[in-house]
């Protein structure tokens, strides 16, 4: 028992000591921390803040995907489908598009306000305009700097390094760089509150700037299958956040104009080859009627139609909807074998799923492929994979079209058959009346899918010039938040504060146990 409270009192004595250790120098903990207060204030005063800038947008279903042809329903000519975010994510975000937003807003091109101790970068209000004398594709792919010091109303200072002497040129003249001259004028709104102060202008490849912007920017669903898509970039000028923000939704919309007035264009084109190769067709038939009715005296007076071919009727119908259908599918398989290099496919579906799937899908391929061909070559990797791909579509594409063919054959003949059995009715008539009927048919056959094609070529350009944009604006691009979002004052300082208390004490721990 007594030595029990011995060791109580010990461990109580030696608690005691190391408290008292301590407590003698509680005037290094304070001044510790008020350090570590001021460094943290430093930091935060001198750090580059970033703001949060935030747009939200809806995928618009695309009630005509596949086709511009939407008023072929009545033949089955369309597939149906809609927009899936996570696709139009990939798309949004892809590279083409930002390098056209760089373009655009000319991000590649940065005039930077130096400081004593930190720069910034000068985007809206820019005191001097830039003007290169050499051509795009140069600048957009070059990289270097320069300095401007705005000496007076009508000249500045240039050279090429920070603190090499000036060079004095007279605004509007042209200054020799390395990538070709450049012309720099005053831009006078803004022009004197930089007067004496020294500028960096900084030019950088577009495609590296675009990436740079494509790692940075957070485009994600609202929610898991939902169509509304959030959009977020954190940037030091929240100006340029938002503009990015709102020219890559502009951008993604005219994109998909720009690919769904080529589908359109295609399809014209190939309903344009039909109606003139049927309007041939049509006066062909109308000149063997007028020759009939010559040789033979007839008036066409006798052209009412008998009972047995209105019995028929309903045969004659089918056995046109089949002709019909055989003359698309003929057409654009004839249309694919022609066809060379990698363009827009028109999109005529022919009773099978499977064909209008692969012509989409070909046709979003050719699109992406032409807007990869904007920033690379035929050689790029990803070219060549696009091309191996577009390469087994169409080969599929040919052999369902091949197959659908045949098939469509055989329903032909089989109602011509069933035709012809029904005409064995009308044999009493007179021979003349009966080449009459046969040509007058072929007349009203072939006149029907002329008129039928006319309709639809308007329907075709109508519905392309009515499309809706891809993507519906919720929320234009705005600032997230009243401040920046990095540095955090309040966690900053506590975070600076804490670890540089603990390491104090720790180091004054070990000091004292040494």
């Amino acid at each position: 028992m007594n030595t029990g409270s011995q060791e109580f009192s010990k461990s109580s004595t030696d608690l005691k000591e190391t408290i008292a250790t301590y407590t003698k120098h509680w005037k290094w903990f304070v001044l510790s921390a008020i350090f570590a207060i001021i460094l943290a204030f430093v930091y935060i005063r001198y750090a580059t803040p970033e703001y949060a800038a935030k747009a939200k947008i809806q995928i618009v279903e695309d009630k005509n995907a596949g086709s511009e042809l939407s008023a072929f329903q009545d033949l089955k000519v369309l597939g149906g489908g809609k927009n899936k975010a996570e696709d139009e994510i990939e798309i949004l975000n892809s590279r083409s598009n930002f390098i056209q937003v760089v373009k655009d807003l000319k991000l590649n091109v940065r005039i930077i306000a130096l400081g004593n101790v930190k720069d910034s970068e000068i985007y809206q209000d820019r005191p001097f305009n830039l003007n290169f004398i050499e051509s795009d594709s140069i600048i957009n792919t070059s990289e270097f700097e320069f300095f401007i010091e705005l000496s007076s109303d009508t000249t500045f200072g240039y050279s090429t390094e920070r603190d090499s002497p000036l060079k004095i040129y007279s605004f509007g003249k042209n200054i020799p760089t390395e990538v070709g001259d450049v012309v720099i004028t005053p831009n006078q709104p803004f022009f004197k509150k930089y007067k004496g102060q020294k500028i960096k202008v900084t030019i950088d490849p577009i495609f590296i700037v675009a990436e740079g912007y494509q790692k940075k920017i957070l485009i994600a669903p609202a929610k898991e299958y939902s169509n509304i898509i959030n959009i977020t970039l954190h940037d030091p000028i929240k100006e340029k956040a938002m503009d990015i923000i709102d020219r890559l939704v502009f951008t993604y919309n005219q994109n998909a104009i720009i690919d769904k007035k080529a589908v359109a264009d295609k399809t014209s084109e190939f309903i344009n080859n039909r109606i003139e190769l049927i309007s041939n067709t049509l006066t062909d038939v109308d000149q063997d009627a007028q020759e009939l009715l010559t040789e033979k005296g007839m008036t066409g007076g006798g052209l009412e139609v008998s009972a047995a071919v209105q019995a028929s009727t309903a045969g004659r119908q089918q056995l046109e909807s089949a002709r019909d259908q055989l003359q698309m599918v003929t057409g654009l398989k004839n249309y694919v074998a022609g066809e060379e290099g990698y363009t827009t496919m028109p999109v005529v579906d022919i009773g099978s799923s499977a064909v209008a799937s692969t012509q989409a899908k070909y046709n979003e391929l050719v699109a992406e492929r032409n807007r990869m061909l904007k920033s690379a070559d035929e050689q790029n990797p990803i070219i060549v994979n696009l091309d191996q791909q577009l390469d087994q579509l169409k080969s599929t594409i040919q052999s369902s079209l091949t197959a659908m063919e045949r098939n469509v054959g055989m329903t032909v003949g089989t109602l011509q058959s069933q035709m012809g059995r029904i005409q064995g009715t009308i044999y009493s008539a007179p021979k003349n009346q009966r080449d009459l009927r046969n040509i007058t048919r072929q007349q009203q056959t072939t006149e029907s899918l002329y008129l039928y094609l006319l309709q639809k070529r308007e329907e075709s350009q109508i519905t392309a010039a009515s499309s809706p944009e891809k993507s519906k604006i919720v929320d234009l691009a705005y600032q997230f938040g009243k401040g920046p979002v990095t540095p955090k004052k309040t966690f900053d300082i506590l975070g600076i504060f804490d670890s540089w208390s603990i390491n104090s004490f720790f180091d004054h721990l070990l000091k004292r146990a040494s």
